[in-house]
């Protein structure tokens, strides 16, 4: 009683079950650490302290995407460049029209999410960034649109390039998600279940998941050849 009692806050509270290695969870923070470091230094060269730490902070929080989910549909090229540079736009010209307060920037946090969605570059930590244009320091206003061009692109490639580097170095990361060779194997072939299935219930349900559909497939496609094979233990073991 007592258990299934704390299995069902669990459930509710949404704490899931996490299988993944120890050497997995150590190499997530220890990857985006080293790209965190690199970020800094780079925002250093344009930025003084304490307005660097700002750019950090926002581009910081993607490191946890790109490097402890990198195969998820927000950790990938496009919403991560163009997620953080759509929101670092409407940012800046929500300070140079409404200027410097907390209401703005809300609001620039509030569109940007409208336009990231509607440019299919869904990625939180932009709004972080949309927020740091409006309510940052001086440094930040002072530059204006160039803000777009250094330090902000320069860091995203910076990040990028890293999180291609370090994800690619071990069999079971593929990053961009596109490299996994065994999702394109798996989409020309034939399923109960397809992927316009699925992309059918999302669109019903009208929600948005951090996991393409190419991924869904594939955990779908992987657990039912594990059900085979744990179903024929099973009739294995029966007596005959």
């Amino acid at each position: 009683m007592f258990f299934s009692l704390c299995r069902n806050i669990a459930r509710f509270i949404g704490i899931e079950t996490n299988k993944t290695s120890h050497f997995e969870r150590c190499l997530s923070g220890t990857t985006a650490c080293l790209a965190l470091v690199c970020v800094y230094f780079l925002s250093r060269l344009f930025l003084p302290l304490p307005d660097s730490l700002l750019v950090v902070a926002s581009i910081g929080a993607s490191a946890v995407l790109l490097f402890a989910i990198p195969h998820g549909a927000l950790s990938q090229p496009w919403p991560f460049v163009i997620g953080h540079l759509i929101s670092a736009l409407i940012g800046i010209s929500f300070y140079k029209v409404f200027g410097a307060s907390f209401v703005t920037g809300a609001t620039a946090v509030g569109v940007s999410i409208i336009g990231m969605h509607y440019l299919r570059c869904l990625h939180p930590p932009g709004g972080s960034t949309a927020l740091s244009c409006v309510i940052g320091g001086s440094s930040i206003h002072a530059m204006g649109y160039e803000f777009l061009l250094y330090p902000l692109l320069i860091n995203l490639l910076a990040m990028l390039a890293l999180a291609v580097i370090f994800n690619n170095c071990f069999s079971w990361r593929r990053y961009p998600a596109a490299l996994n060779t065994s999702l394109h194997q798996e989409i020309n072939e034939q399923h109960f279940i397809e992927r316009d299935d699925l992309y059918h219930v999302l669109e019903q349900e009208d929600i948005f998941i951090d996991v393409s559909a190419e991924e869904l497939m594939h955990i779908y496609n992987a657990a039912r050849e594990h059900a085979k094979a744990r179903h024929k233990r099973l009739v294995s073991t029966l007596p005959k």
